[in-house]
């Protein structure tokens, strides 16, 4: 049985990872451009410094928490696979729609961003778990 979960959480990383690529463009056209007030430039100056991180941000409270709580994200491995899957269906999704390699690179960064904040937070609450358990007498 363990052998079973363990194969379909990996599964769920893989699967999730790749469903984040392409949900950022659909929270993007579908929550993001028709909410924002029409005076904030969503496309110009404010695209990657604040769309692209929101819209990631959003995609990764979805996918990310229940990576996290459902199929152990806060296990370095795992992260590096959520990592690379949503890099890679990003990239891809990226380059379908024709856009600059630059701004493809600018994307893969955010992205690598919030997963070293991820594994900080799983290293933080790893270490803080093995203290609490040696402090036990």
């Amino acid at each position: 049985m363990n052998k079973i979960r363990n194969i379909l959480g990996w599964a769920g990383i893989v699967i999730l990872g790749l469903f984040n690529g392409l949900l950022e463009d659909l929270l993007f056209l579908n929550i993001i451009v028709p909410y924002m007030p029409p005076s904030w430039d969503l496309t110009g100056n404010l695209f990657f410094i604040f769309t692209v991180p929101l819209a990631q941000l959003l995609t990764l409270g979805i996918t990310g928490t229940l990576a996290w709580f459902f199929l152990g994200l806060h296990q370095i491995p795992r992260l590096i696979t959520f990592w690379i899957c949503w890099s890679i269906s990003r990239a891809v999704v990226l380059t379908l729609f024709n856009n600059p390699v630059e701004d493809i690179v600018i994307y893969l960064v955010w992205i690598a961003l919030w997963c070293v904040l991820i594994g900080l937070l799983a290293r933080s609450k790893g270490n803080r778990h093995r203290n609490a358990g040696t402090n036990a007498v």
